[in-house]
């Protein structure tokens, strides 16, 4: 099948590493994947992904954005190069996640677009009246979520009336790119590390997470700051003004593949406070993936994560998320966490092979090729359902 992958795909975060791992997968597979990328791709990992792709099958990108030299086109233009673009490749599936006008408008303009699906991947919740997708309602056959909660919010909040299965997004898949360690169950018996990974940004709550080393410190050994933003600096001056330089770090961007395996696996804890919109983030994945226990609140998506190894609390107070910091440190040094059940949960839900059938599946079922919006042919009575084809 001729699939288009609609979004983000230079440069680093999720969407980006979602689409690189949902093309690989669609081209082992044996369809022809092309890649529609708002944004230009200009770093040498960029190329890299591109090599790497290309490689495996019929795969091409796209970028609408891009006039002669790489200079910007406008946003008419833009829309209409996505236009007349779409119409050259006659997709089977128009695949989108993100947002953006040109993301929605030009597949349904183009009426080249037989099966137009979005992918929400973060918590489901409007910017406003003028969202894009809004327009989701009126001009796509079909809408999939990244987490049973974030379907449940896009229902309701977007009017949304046929059922939204649930798809996971693709972290990078630690066990393809690197070797993980088989982990056992162990007991930490002291000097606990806990690590943050995420961009440094207000809502992932970094800063916030620094300035709680006080209360943390007696329970944590140390606190190691991992990834790249506006709060890397105030971070460092709050080490720096508190002495903590012995206990607490700010590392700069964590790596990838076998470094960043490598790295997860020395850390007993991660700690993700974030209070934002959130999909369900895939830090949280990985940590899974080399049997890391975490401890984050459970907004967004991220309570399809739950298991008895990870701490998922609350977001209502914030002495709820120091509290299971506690809880997990002592569970740690008595040793009733068990690294072991909880690598084996990551393989069984959210592993590359898990996640490659279930995408496949979804795209190989060509019964959702559709000339009609069904959207508001289904009746409402299903609207309190988020469940579809990953059963959390």
């Amino acid at each position: 099948m001729r699939v288009v992958l609609a979004g983000t795909f230079g440069g680093q975060g999720g969407i980006q590493t979602h689409y690189y791992w949902l093309a690989r997968a669609l081209l082992e597979a044996g369809h022809e994947v092309h890649i529609v990328s708002l944004g230009v791709l200009l770093s040498s990992e960029d190329r890299d992904r591109v090599a790497t792709l290309s490689a495996l099958g019929k795969f091409k990108v796209f970028c609408p954005q891009a006039g002669p030299d790489n200079a910007p086109e406008g946003t008419l233009k833009t829309a209409w190069n996505l236009i007349c673009q779409l119409r050259r490749i006659r997709p089977q599936v128009y695949v989108a996640c993100g947002t953006g006008w040109n993301l929605f408008l030009p597949a349904i303009l183009s009426g080249a677009c037989p099966r137009r699906v979005f992918h929400e991947v973060m918590s489901g919740d409007s910017c406003g009246p003028r969202d894009s997708r809004h327009s989701i309602r009126f001009g796509f056959h079909q809408v999939v979520a990244q987490a049973s909660p974030v379907a449940r919010t896009f229902r309701r909040v977007f009017g949304w009336k046929a059922e939204v299965p649930v798809l996971p997004a693709f972290p990078e898949p630690l066990e393809v790119t690197a070797t993980i360690p088989t982990v056992r169950r162990r007991q930490i018996t002291a000097g606990l590390r806990a690590g943050f990974f995420s961009r440094l940004v207000p809502h992932k709550g970094a800063l916030w997470l620094v300035r709680q080393w006080p209360v943390l410190a007696d329970c944590l050994a140390e606190l190691h700051i991992y990834g790249s933003g506006p709060e890397a600096e105030p971070i460092r001056d709050l080490i720096r003004e508190n002495q903590w330089q012995d206990r607490v770090f700010c590392h700069g961007r964590y790596p990838d593949g076998q470094a960043y395996a490598d790295l997860l696996s020395t850390f007993d804890l991660t700690l993700l406070p974030t209070l934002g919109a959130e999909g369900a983030p895939l830090v949280l994945l990985e940590s899974m993936a080399c049997g890391v226990p975490f401890v984050s609140y459970g907004v967004g998506g991220i309570p399809d994560y739950e298991n008895p190894d990870c701490f998922i609390v609350d977001p209502g107070s914030p002495t709820t998320f120091l509290d299971a910091v506690k809880q997990a440190a002592l569970r740690l040094t008595e040793g009733t966490l068990d690294q072991e059940r909880l690598q084996q949960f990551y393989f069984e839900k959210f592993s590359y092979s898990r996640l490659a059938a279930l995408w496949r599946s979804f795209i190989a079922d060509d019964s959702q090729s559709i000339s009609s919006i069904p959207s508001h042919s289904i009746k409402p009575e299903a609207a309190g359902s988020g469940q579809g084809l990953l059963s959390m």
